[in-house]
């Protein structure tokens, strides 16, 4: 029974919109009837049983694509909209963020959306915005083929991921690395906290302030509503280290750039670094897969489809990263897709995207999740390339065709954190 999310990030139109609406990306009027699409996708997909809504964090998309510079507003402004459904990020780039500022961030719209919000950590990899939005920081995106910056990278999403759990945690946050502190200075404290004897003292965090008035740490506010935090996913996963670190740390993998041979080994290395962290897992438990789906009355309509909506992210977006050298065979030497072969049939050839009749997307669907039960389905829907009426029809029909087959699990109550009462001294008191 797969927890299916939908992944839309959104893109603001196809080649033809993005020449006659150039840069569409500045064109206010082309994203304000995008951001009126999603609230519409978000309320069917809510009516419709699916779990989650999800989008990514990209910056200075002149071109359309991805246009989710900070994808904690599409959750809270989407969540309003809708009663069940749960809203995420896969993810919020954690290197170039302050770890504190988005613990604050998580924590209020997880309080404001009543739990329905799940959070994935991602470490970036365009160098166009990390490189400018990381300087501060002195963290640019990640390239395995420059190992000084690759480890900058690495070192500060693990340490960034530590430090925003600490402060989810723990009532009073004291931290010290050759990276970040807090309080700041670590040693000396900040001295002269004027209200230090008034109130915080007496109502603070105990420990917060020591009898002259010195800062010794700091209460992140407010705590999240979910308990210990939102349910955190880690996008999207390809090296053995990464999966091996979220199994270790209870996050979600997304498994993406593999044919279902590659996704099954990564399984069972997830399910045997749970074990050796204490995590007794099943199978394809805690860990997720991303597919795109194209439904359709006959394989070729469904082939069609693929090439005008699918084709402008997959092969002109991420082909340029070098994304496609992910859609190999373990046994395959040469070049990604091979000679003589369309990017969209390497795709559909790995199983990337499931495309054709609803018997022919059941039954393909039913071969990948055989090999390995999925907790989690990502659906990659490009929308807006894909008109909003069509989008619309492919939600419908994977809803009510396709997933019954299956058993598409609706969201949970959320797992509330609770507190010890507590009463404070009388103002005056001792």
């Amino acid at each position: 029974m797969p927890k299916v999310i939908v992944q839309i990030y959104p893109s603001l139109g196809d080649h033809e919109e993005m020449a006659r609406r150039r840069p569409i990306g500045r064109d206010p009027e082309a994203f304000h009837s995008v951001m009126n699409g999603m609230k519409t996708i978000a309320k069917a997909m809510d009516e419709m049983g699916y779990w989650g809504l999800s989008h990514v964090e990209h910056h200075f998309h002149s071109e359309g694509m991805e246009l989710s510079p900070d994808p904690g507003l599409w959750n809270l402004y989407l969540g309003q909209a809708t009663t069940r459904l749960m809203h995420g990020q896969l993810g919020f780039v954690l290197p170039a963020r302050d770890p504190i500022r988005l613990a604050e961030k998580i924590a209020m719209i997880d309080h404001m959306l009543e739990g329905r919000l799940f959070v994935g950590l991602a470490r970036g990899y365009q160098s166009r915005w990390m490189d400018v939005l990381g300087q501060r920081l002195h963290v640019k995106a990640s390239r395995p083929d420059i190992p000084e910056i690759e480890e900058r990278n690495k070192e500060l999403y693990f340490e960034h991921f530590r430090i925003m759990k600490l402060a989810w945690e723990q009532d009073l946050l004291q931290y010290q690395s050759r990276h970040y502190e807090v309080p700041f200075p670590y040693e000396e404290g900040i001295t002269g906290w004027p209200p230090s004897e008034a109130l915080t003292s007496r109502y603070g965090a105990p420990g917060e302030v020591d009898e002259n008035g010195t800062v010794l740490g700091v209460s992140v506010v407010p705590s999240t509503y979910q308990y210990p935090h939102p349910p955190m996913f880690q996008p999207f996963s390809q090296s053995r280290s990464t999966v091996a670190w979220a199994a270790r740390n209870g996050l979600v993998p997304i498994t993406m750039f593999a044919p279902i041979v590659v996704a099954r080994w990564f399984a069972n290395l997830y399910r045997h670094e749970a074990s050796l962290a204490g995590r007794d897992l099943a199978p394809g438990q805690s860990m997720g897969l991303l597919r795109s789906f194209s439904i359709h009355k006959s394989r070729s309509d469904a082939q069609d489809a693929i090439e005008k909506y699918d084709m402008l992210a997959w092969r002109d977006w991420y082909g340029s990263f070098g994304h496609l050298a992910g859609f190999r065979f373990p046994d395959e030497e040469g070049p990604v897709p091979a000679p003589g072969e369309s990017v969209s049939d390497r795709l559909t050839k790995v199983g990337m995207i499931i495309g054709g009749t609803v018997d022919d997307v059941k039954r393909q669907l039913d071969a990948q999740l055989s090999e390995v039960p999925f907790e989690y389905l990502v659906w990659h829907l490009p929308y807006a390339v894909m008109p909003l009426e069509e989008t619309l029809e492919q939600l419908d029909l994977f809803a009510n065709k396709v997933m019954p087959e299956f058993g598409m699990e609706p969201p949970a109550p959320p797992i509330l954190r609770r507190r010890p009462s507590f009463q404070p001294p009388a103002p005056g008191g001792s």
